[in-house]
């Protein structure tokens, strides 16, 4: 059998392409697959249409050019039949970007297939629609991703959900018509379609104040509730990971409020309460605790003030630099670089700590901790800080020798109490360096 026609099978293509020895092998065999591919568009061979498209997709992927079939895929896309349209639909999404022209030819057909009565048939519209959306589609078919926010199937929902996240960013004008509808989803009892709706409903505040002002009055109390309800639940396996039910729509539901807290005092002191909760509850002794731990500590830090939840945020943060993870410390004194300006005070209290950060083996951590050292140096504690420093220099290696040598002069010349304690550090630095 000739390998070449386009009848070839896609797995007798990919077989063939890796059978080659040599790059100029592979570019042969591509060359014939694709000379193959067009005699087959231009003779409009139905027969073999998502064969071809099937084939463009992987030479796609390996990176070789294959424009000349993106209208094979708006052709499959309006047959009627849902196999075509899958891979219609794939190719669209694969071969195509919102900056294409041709683009706009398909907007009537995913039209069509968001009314369709069969609902995997308007999955693949929503799916598509939600990876290439581009602003002149979404001011067309908002209306009909709006109306499938309300569909019966949950499925459908959560991926109505999804692509108004993607209309709303292309087009912010039409955010107002999302309000209402989306504080629906916030009422739902699937996880799936609650996490991409409380995804949306962030997202709307961020890109309008109206919708920020709508969901601080209409949603605050029914979020606290929904997260209450799930840090509380029993065990359910569908959404358990390690013991902890559901921790991505707890970490969701955590940004969402803290983005409804802030600048608000009356929201924020009304999840202050489920912020103690979930902070005081959770086990650090797995990822998906101390996953949803750094969260919470980072919407305590982002709502309005409360000194105590945030003494217990900086608290937290101190116990994970103690963590073995070297992940988990890392983001802890990143959150501490932010938490200084809040609160230096209770950052204070784990200056030992951080100093031991300092003298870790892994660079990163090194790195960030000797920054936030100089963060937290002030009149008071320079002197004890730069000993510190000035003894561990000694022994550092060479790679960050520059960079603590460089923090500590700094240290010494902006909280140098007189001219001779500053050239005793300096020279210190100087002999340690130098040697």
């Amino acid at each position: 059998m000739n390998p070449f026609f386009s009848g070839t099978r896609l797995r007798d293509m990919i077989r063939a392409i890796r059978a080659c020895k040599t790059a100029a092998e592979e570019r042969g065999v591509i060359r014939k697959e694709c000379a193959a591919i067009r005699a087959s568009i231009s003779k409009n061979d139905q027969d073999y249409m998502h064969r071809n498209l099937a084939k463009l997709m992987f030479i796609h992927m390996l990176g070789y050019p294959t424009h000349f079939g993106q209208m094979e895929c708006l052709k499959l896309i309006a047959s009627p039949g849902f196999p075509e349209k899958r891979i219609g639909y794939l190719g669209l999404m694969l071969l195509l970007d919102e900056k294409q022209e041709v683009l706009m030819l398909v907007t009537n057909s995913i039209k069509q297939d968001l009314n369709h009565t069969n609902q995997y048939i308007v999955g693949l519209a929503l799916c598509a629609l939600g990876n290439i959306c581009s602003a002149e589609m979404a001011r067309d078919l908002s209306p009909e991703v709006e109306r499938l926010l309300q569909f019966r199937d949950p499925n459908i929902r959560k991926k109505a959900a999804l692509c108004s996240i993607r209309i709303i960013k292309k087009v912010p004008d039409l955010a107002e018509n999302f309000l209402k509808p989306t504080a629906s989803l916030l009422k739902e009892k699937h996880h799936g379609v609650l996490i991409t709706g409380v995804q949306l409903c962030a997202d709307l505040c961020n890109i309008s104040t109206e919708a920020l002002d709508y969901y601080r009055k209409k949603c605050t109390d029914g979020l606290v509730r929904l997260l209450k309800d799930v840090a509380n639940s029993s065990y359910v396996p569908e959404y358990d990971v390690s013991g902890i039910a559901d921790p991505f729509l707890q970490i969701r539901l955590l940004k969402l409020l803290r983005v409804l807290g802030h600048g608000d005092a009356d929201a924020s002191d009304f999840m202050n309460d489920i912020l103690a909760q979930v902070a005081t509850k959770i086990e650090t002794n797995k990822n998906a605790g101390n996953a949803i731990l750094y969260e919470c500590v980072g919407t305590i830090m982002g709502i309005e003030e409360n000194s105590g939840l945030r003494v217990l945020a900086i608290n937290i943060l101190g116990r994970f630099l103690s963590n073995r993870d070297n992940n988990i410390r890392y983001v802890a004194l990143n959150m501490l670089m932010r938490a200084i300006t809040v609160d230096s005070q209770a950052v204070q209290r784990h200056r030992a700590t951080i100093l031991a950060c300092v003298k870790d083996t892994d660079a990163s951590i090194r790195k960030r901790a000797l920054e936030l050292v100089y963060l937290i140096a002030n009149e008071s504690n320079a002197q004890s800080l730069t000993k510190e420093l000035i003894d561990y220099l000694e022994v550092s290696d060479l790679e960050f020798r520059e960079d603590l040598s460089a923090n500590i002069c700094s240290m010494v010349e902006k909280f140098s109490p007189n001219k001779i304690w500053y050239i005793d550090q300096m020279l210190k630095v100087l002999s340690e360096v130098c040697c």
